[in-house]
């Protein structure tokens, strides 16, 4: 059996496990969770990888989206993290009435060298999260 996940066709098993991670309060283990062999842990990681190159391959994802929020949470993370807050409070101050060009400015005064793919996708997410404010 195959099923569609985000334009990615997954055998039963990959999505068993993509499914996993919709339970709420997912941090608590249940009966049978996270007793996981190594192997069957690397075959899960091998499978993700797969999932994820395809992305790439149909366009469906970004690798410098991805390398950006990979390296959001690394590193000094509480300091892109409240820089990328405060361009965020300022797009809501001013009711989306602000360039792009600002806004990255405003972030880079707080971060140097900060990819701006990275400053893209935390106001992206805090636009899914939270919606606009104006």
């Amino acid at each position: 059996m195959s099923v569609c996940v985000s334009g990615l066709s997954l055998s039963k098993g990959r999505a068993d496990v993509l499914q996993r991670l919709n339970y709420p309060l997912d941090e608590e283990l249940r009966p049978g969770d996270g007793l996981w062999t190594r192997d069957e842990l690397e075959r899960m990681n091998a499978s993700f990888v797969v999932a994820v190159e395809a992305a790439f391959a149909a366009g469906l994802e970004s690798r410098v989206v991805a390398g950006a929020t990979v390296a959001f949470r690394n590193g000094n993370a509480a300091a892109i993290e409240s820089a990328i807050e405060g361009a965020w409070d300022l797009l809501c101050r001013r009711a989306g009435e602000v360039s792009a060009s600002e806004i990255l400015a405003f972030v880079r005064e707080r971060c140097l060298n900060i990819d701006q793919a990275c400053v893209r996708a935390g106001l992206a997410e805090r636009l899914r999260q939270r919606g606009a404010r104006w």
